[in-house]
């Protein structure tokens, strides 16, 4: 399994956080299982081979993975099945504030769930996802990608959810909607439409995030060391929050993550 990244242009860096690839052999595939743990971004999907196989947690959605998909926010791991051929896929991933700004679709019908984006009857997209699809290297791929969101690049975001999350302290014990002075349901409206996923779920995403990135250094961490950083009450609540997104305990994450990238986050099976 080989996992690559490649930075946006600077003029794209606020768009999307950057495109990847992901290829693997028939040795990989044999009896494998990897799994997605939520991150909090959303990702464009480009299967230039056989497609691999979602296990979401809305079963309606089984079916839906076909050549183009775009994956919104999971509230818990997908567990996926490789095709016996392999897999050789283009990915965009984009900031978690942008797929709504881009495409004027309400996120909550992506969560748990992937789309075509043909079937938003977005103007182009099927000529668009093609020419991705036949084009002749990572590069072109990313010009036609750049190219396309080209209409989006003087949006600043000053009123974005990027924005607004940056002005929460993590210490200050008000609620997070006192501490931003947006009324609960106001900001719960947003979450569910511009990223899809409730605010305080997706803050929980992040920070589980954060700790994956730090059990991957070098030298990590204890777990108590690591829930007290992260504002765990205590190290029991750290390690049930972990296992309810990765579904996996920290030492186990360990022993079974993808060492070649972050997009199949973990190998189950």
């Amino acid at each position: 399994m080989v996992f690559e990244k490649y930075l946006p242009s600077h003029s794209h860096a606020h768009l999307i956080a950057y495109f990847w690839t992901l290829t693997s052999s028939e040795n990989d595939a044999k009896g494998a299982q990897y799994r997605f743990v939520p991150d909090g971004y959303v990702d464009w999907v480009f299967h230039l081979g056989t497609p691999w196989q979602c296990d979401f947690p809305n079963e309606f959605s089984h079916s839906k993975t076909g050549r183009f998909h775009v994956f919104g926010q999971i509230k818990r791991y997908v567990n996926l099945a490789l095709p016996k051929d392999g897999l050789d896929i283009f990915g965009v991933k984009f900031h978690p504030w942008i797929a709504n700004e881009i495409w004027k679709t309400d996120m909550h019908y992506l969560t748990d769930s992937c789309i075509d984006l043909i079937d938003l009857e977005l103007p182009e997209m099927k000529t668009l996802q093609e020419k991705v699809y036949l084009a002749k290297g990572i590069q072109h791929r990313m010009a036609l990608i750049e190219n396309y969101l080209s209409a989006h690049l003087n949006y600043k975001g000053e009123t974005s959810l990027k924005c607004i999350l940056s002005s929460i302290h993590p210490n200050d014990k008000r609620d997070y909607s006192e501490q931003l002075g947006i009324g609960t349901r106001r900001l719960e409206q947003r979450f569910k439409k511009e990223v899809g996923i409730p605010h305080k779920l997706f803050l929980r995403t992040q920070r589980i995030n954060k700790i994956i990135g730090d059990l991957c250094k070098e030298n990590p961490e204890s777990l108590t060391q690591l829930a007290l950083k992260h504002s765990y009450y205590d190290q029991s609540h750290f390690i049930r929050d972990f296992k309810q997104f990765t579904g996996v305990n920290p030492s186990q994450f360990l022993k079974s993550i993808n060492p070649n990238g972050d997009i199949l986050n973990l190998r189950v099976g």
